[in-house]
């Protein structure tokens, strides 16, 4: 699918204006004073019957002969994102003739080898076209089209095992020009109209659950592109904390298939522990970027007792949904859109999370004994700091601050970035995360495999899990000790995992180094380039590198290998490249880890210094400069047709 496409442009924009409108920058009101409407197709459907919620156990069609007989329909029905009882929006769905509509779509699993023999029945008033219902090979390609009230019938063969989906469209797209509609910019009432394929292979372990991934915009600007102020992001169907809440026995082997069936890319992280995408070359991570359209199987072991969850790091992805009453009403009217409005969708002081997150819980064996914190770990203190900004452009409002103290010496936070962690493997830390802000707050170690996940930070989920302990909200005035011993050397982070939106946008994230023993980080070859939101310049599409618009240049020598540990943290524009640039011409370098894991030996190779980053990612590289000068790190936002939105300029001079 193309990045450049216009609508995760709008997304990132719309984000970005809601944050300016709460700061008082003028782009909010371009954006977002524009009149909104409900979708039209939505309010003038009757009511409709009950939309059941489909968690992918079960298989949908029949076989007869070695055949899977699959027969779909598609029509309107009444979703329910938050779950039985609450309340219903229309919408369109698939379902298998004869039984209710689901969302997702009835699940195809099969072995490999296995024709499928579909028909889809078209009951929705208008012409649909149904994409992936093909062999793999041609299924990005194919196109059913179902005109209405009729039947088309489909035979095809699944040749290839892994994860696929399929997924129906409306015509004429957004704005009544776009005849052929494709998943990137399938958001309005066809955006649920998807299901998930499973081909397994003969005698492989099975997938234990299928995650499909939506995202819904229940109403419209006057121009007809989505108001952002209204989504919704779901996994099946849900949105949390309505989404699944799994439990799985600790030193299981979990297998996962998850589809991207919405309109732009979904970085999705899971807390505590690194997985594996299927495919050649696999290596670990904690944060993949799955893309529209893109279906992938991933593994990873349960082997430590604890709650966690797997979620899109898209900050406002895993913010409460505005009240799906007051969407429907279009609740507060166009008029009332202002600076209070944006507020209270995107900042929310002690509220839980939403969206498109699920809850796992890996329970212990019987006899399992509690993780036993260090008697003397080494001792750090994060202190936590809020001030009114009486400046323009944000009087009154306020910005966070951290402070690292580190025995004597204490660092404080550069721009709107907090100072760099930088600690051992495997060496107890004892870090005191002080809270003197206004709202409570957690604190996240990103890509850090814990050994007890009461210090992991989740408490933003704003939930207990069977009765279990979580990371508790850090009030304002308290402390909270997070106790680990890392256990890998490698580059991660540390964020505020309550209102993220806000906190983030605000300071609250920075670098965390773990460093293997006898090891000390050295600046003068380790460079350490984290970029996240800038505070300074809220609702643009550009971003802070090491906390500013115009970092410090970086000093090199020439012919001294460096390593460059890249972070990302914004709160949106989750599809950007990083390239390293010398006079014009992209460099030369060798990537060397992801996510604070080394990368497979067949990977590490000296290549053309470009790669793709999404929100939550690490990655490291090796660079040995050639010659004295200047050159570039370059960030591009791909979703703002590959603006450049950040920029790290080095020096590299003779030794």
């Amino acid at each position: 699918m193309p990045y450049n496409h216009p609508m995760p442009n709008a997304r990132r924009l719309a984000h970005q204006a809601a944050r300016s409108v709460v700061a008082g920058a003028a782009l909010a009101t371009a954006v977002l004073a524009a009149s909104g409407r409900p979708a039209p197709a939505l309010s003038a459907q009757p009511r409709a019957a009950d939309i059941a919620a489909n968690d992918n156990t079960i298989p949908g069609g029949r076989f007869a002969g070695g055949v899977l007989h699959l027969d779909l329909v598609a029509r309107h029905g009444m979703w329910y994102p938050d779950g039985p009882g609450t309340t219903g929006l229309p919408i369109e769905a698939f379902g298998e003739v004869g039984k209710p509509l689901q969302i997702p779509g009835p699940l195809v699993r099969v072995p490999v080898g296995t024709r499928v023999v579909a028909t889809i029945h078209n009951e929705l008033g208008h012409p649909l076209n149904v994409r992936g219902l093909a062999a793999p090979a041609e299924a990005a390609s194919s196109i059913v089209r179902v005109q209405t009230a009729q039947t088309r019938t489909v035979s095809f063969v699944l040749d290839k095992a892994g994860a696929f989906g399929y997924y129906g469209s409306d015509n004429p797209g957004w704005n009544g020009n776009n005849p052929s509609e494709t998943i990137d910019t399938r958001v309005f009432r066809d955006a649920e109209l998807s299901g998930a394929i499973v081909v397994e292979k003969p005698h492989a372990p099975r997938v234990d659950h299928v995650f499909v991934l939506g995202m819904y915009a229940p109403v419209r600007l006057t121009d007809g592109t989505p108001n952002f102020i209204y989504l919704l992001e779901t996994i099946n169907g849900r949105s949390f904390p309505a989404t699944e809440h799994l439990t799985y026995e600790r030193t299981k082997t979990v297998r996962w298939a998850v589809f991207n069936a919405s309109s732009m890319n979904h970085p999705m992280h899971l807390h505590g522990f690194f997985y594996r995408i299927d495919r050649p070359n696999a290596y670990d991570e904690v944060t993949h970027a799955f893309r529209p359209g893109e279906a992938e199987e991933l593994s990873w072991n349960a082997d430590r007792a604890g709650n966690w969850m797997f979620h899109c790091h898209i900050m406002d992805h895993i913010s409460r949904h505005m009240s799906i009453h007051d969407m429907l009403t279009h609740k507060p009217a166009p008029h009332d859109i202002n600076d209070n409005t944006v507020a209270e969708r995107f900042h929310l002081p002690n509220q839980p999370m939403g969206g498109m997150v699920i809850a796992v819980r890996v329970a212990p064996h019987p006899g399992d004994r509690a993780a036993v914190a260090a008697t003397a770990p080494r001792r750090l203190s994060l202190l936590l700091d809020s001030h009114d900004e009486p400046h323009e452009p944000y009087p009154g409002l306020t910005k966070d601050t951290i402070a690292l103290q580190d025995g004597a010496a204490t660092t404080t936070s550069t721009g709107d970035l907090g100072p760099t962690i930088v600690l051992t493997q495997a060496q107890p830390v004892a870090i005191a995360v002080v809270n003197r802000t206004r709202e409570q707050t957690s604190m996240h170690w990103h890509g850090i495999a814990l050994d007890d996940s009461y210090y992991d930070g989740g408490s933003g989920m704003g939930m207990a899990m069977n009765g279990e302990r979580m990371s508790p909200p850090i009030d304002p005035g308290a402390t909270f000790v997070a106790r680990f011993a890392p256990p890998d050397a490698g580059t991660f982070m540390y964020h505020a995992h309550m209102d993220d939106g806000w906190q983030l946008g605000s300071g609250l994230d920075g670098p965390l180094i773990v460093m293997p023993p006898g090891e000390k980080l050295d600046p003068s070859t380790d460079h350490v380039v984290m970029i996240s939101e800038s505070y300074e310049k809220a609702g643009s599409p550009f971003v802070a590198i090491g906390g500013s618009l115009a970092p410090a240049p970086l000093t090199m020598a020439v012919g001294v290998p460096q390593r460059l540990r890249l972070g990302l943290l914004t709160l949106g524009g989750q599809n950007f490249v990083v390239s390293l640039v010398d006079a014009g011409h992209v460099a030369r370098w060798t990537p060397i880890a992801k996510d604070g894991r080394d990368l497979p030996g067949e990977l590490r190779r000296e290549a053309p210094a470009s790669n793709a980053m999404t929100i939550g990612e690490t990655r490291d590289f090796r660079f040995v400069p050639a010659h004295a000068g200047r050159l570039d790190l370059n960030v591009y936002d791909l979703d703002n047709g590959g603006l450049l939105v950040a920029s790290q300029p080095i020096e590299v001079s003779t030794p």
